[in-house]
């Protein structure tokens, strides 16, 4: 018995010390440094989801045709979220804790969608259960440090596409995070990116942001709501 746990040690040991050569397996010290990295990363995500009860600031959303949108944003967990768009824009973006609405007010059109069935699920959960949303952790991306980057999809329903959230270390709040922006890549492979500016976190938010003026029937902007 000794001599067949010998011969598959040496067995595992030779695949992993070919593998190494081949350069597809770092050594087993930076598996352990990265390892400790990623945990240490996730659990400041799961601490920032979990003590970030509410969220104002402005926002830039950039379309996969490169428009540019300003707005103000709103979002509180769970399930809430709030895009008011600037300008002549005649959109709104809102959801209520279940649905998300995206209201035309130009056409007198509302789509609906379960927040669950979106990426921003990933967002607007009242826990972060990173098996749920398939979450990977990347520690400094492209090299930025103090950087992590949150990518979250539905393996379960693969067309609702893929989010990935980036956060800031903050050097003068040890193990504190700030969310910077976020990309989503849709089922068609093209990307949607909103940054998040003079953002305020854990104030109270009005309950009327999370509802609108339904314009199905007349094409009427809206009015928003403060």
């Amino acid at each position: 018995m000794q001599g067949v746990f010998l011969v598959s040690l040496a067995l595992v040991l030779g695949a992993q010390s070919v593998a190494a050569q081949e350069g597809s397996l770092p050594p087993l010290e930076e598996q352990v440094i990265e390892e400790s990295t990623s945990l240490k990363a996730l659990g400041l995500v799961q601490n920032y989801m979990a003590t970030t009860k509410s969220l104002k600031g402005s926002f830039r959303q950039t379309a996969p045709n490169n428009n540019i949108s300003n707005g103000t944003l709103y979002m509180a967990r769970p399930g809430k979220i709030r895009f008011d768009f600037e300008g002549d824009i005649p959109f709104l973006v809102v959801a209520d804790g279940k649905t998300l609405n995206f209201i035309d007010y130009e056409i007198g059109q509302v789509s609906r969608w379960p927040v669950k069935d979106t990426p921003l699920r990933a967002l607007l959960g009242d826990t972060f259960d990173a098996a749920s949303i398939n979450a990977h952790i990347e520690v400094a991306p492209h090299g930025i440090e103090r950087i992590l980057a949150l990518t979250a999809n539905d393996p379960a329903n693969p067309e609702a596409g893929q989010i990935t959230v980036y956060f800031e270390q903050l050097q003068d709040v040890p193990d504190t995070l700030k969310m910077l922006s976020w990309v989503v890549l849709d089922a068609q492979g093209e990307t949607t990116t909103v940054e998040i500016m003079d953002q305020q976190t854990n104030i109270e938010l009005a309950s009327s942001l999370w509802t609108f003026e339904d314009p199905r029937g007349s094409a009427k902007r809206r009015r928003t709501r403060r």
